[in-house]
């Protein structure tokens, strides 16, 4: 590692946190219209075998509105961008819900993401499973029940990959999620499914065609527990099988994630993750992630992540993050 890298990167978050202090808290805008946003800078250092490199970025940008337009019909759209991902400013999710009455049924229709993962996290690098499984939002329709403890749902869309040609409403994603408490221990749960995982945000880039003979499945479990001010979480993901076709042939790509967070009584928070992956991109992943609040919406976060690809290859990353939400 260069010392002096890491130096002036320190400096300079250091620097970009003094007018984030002063920023306001989000409010509504009209009596049934509600703003928020989210503001993420990251600098970065990256040391590998062929050399290193540095670079400061606009991670996250998103724009949120959600309006309440009866007790039984609502409205929502989150314009994101992030540097180097999004081409511009992004319609990220635009979807009108139904909840009639007290019957826990709802109904959501638009562009939104699809629920195949849950990918709980506390670190500032997104966790291996949802580089595996996330999945693009999607113009789709969504059909749940849920309580304060339960929700299952049932979404359908044309999804990137569709059979040899064939071009039709033949993708879905269903996912159960629990939540409770215990002796005093806080508990989520969840599990999901989808008929098409080479549909995922990355999974996707190896069909160029953007067909495939056989559509492969994909399913994610996930745990939460908590108790007082520590939270452990892991989740694993996979393909239900081979893939038959495209650049993945053959292979069958699974991730899992475990992470341990202490809410320190104060400002800090510790984080500490254990992950890796077959037939993908990292085989083991470790790392740790301190975090300080600065302000009500204001937090500063550092981290180290350590990668290691496979065939001798390995890579350092050191990030810190400057987040502001309201």
């Amino acid at each position: 590692m260069k010392k002096q890298t890491l130096k002036k990167i320190l400096v300079l978050l250091a620097c970009f946190a003094m007018p984030a202090m002063t920023a306001h808290a989000g409010q509504k805008i009209a009596d049934n219209i509600e703003l928020s946003g989210l503001v993420e800078v990251e600098a970065s250092y990256v040391d590998t075998e062929e050399g290193d490199t540095s670079d400061i970025v606009l991670a996250t940008l998103e724009l949120g509105i959600d309006a309440e337009i009866t007790d039984w019909f609502s409205a929502h759209i989150l314009f994101l961008y992030e540097e180097g991902e999004t081409d511009g400013i992004e319609v990220d999710e635009a979807f009108a819900s139904i909840t009639p009455g007290d019957s826990g049924l709802f109904i959501d229709a638009g562009r939104f993401a699809q629920s195949i993962g849950s990918f709980p996290s506390s670190m500032i690098t997104d966790p291996l499973t949802l580089d595996l499984g996330e999945t693009t939002q999607k113009s789709a329709v969504a059909l749940g029940w849920g309580n304060d403890n339960v929700e299952a749902l049932v979404s359908v869309y044309n999804g990137d990959v569709q059979k040899t040609d064939e071009d039709h409403i033949n993708t879905w994603v269903g996912a159960l999620n629990l939540n409770g408490e215990v002796n005093g221990l806080s508990l989520e749960a969840g599990a999901s499914y989808t008929n098409n995982f080479a549909d995922s945000d990355t999974l996707v880039d190896d069909f160029p065609t953007g067909e495939t003979d056989h559509f492969v499945g994909g399913y994610s479990g996930y745990v939460v527990v908590g108790f007082d001010s520590v939270q452990l979480s892991g989740e694993y993901m996979a393909a239900a099988e081979e893939f038959t076709d495209g650049d993945r042939a053959g292979t069958k790509p699974t991730a899992y994630n475990l992470e341990l967070f202490w809410d320190a009584p104060s400002p800090l928070g510790l984080a500490f993750r254990y992950a890796g992956a077959d037939e993908f991109d990292v085989d083991h992943q470790y790392g740790v992630t301190l975090s300080y609040d600065l302000y009500d919406g204001v937090a500063i976060g550092a981290e180290y992540l350590h990668n290691d690809i496979g065939d001798d290859e390995n890579e350092d990353i050191i990030t810190v993050q400057l987040a502001a939400e309201f």
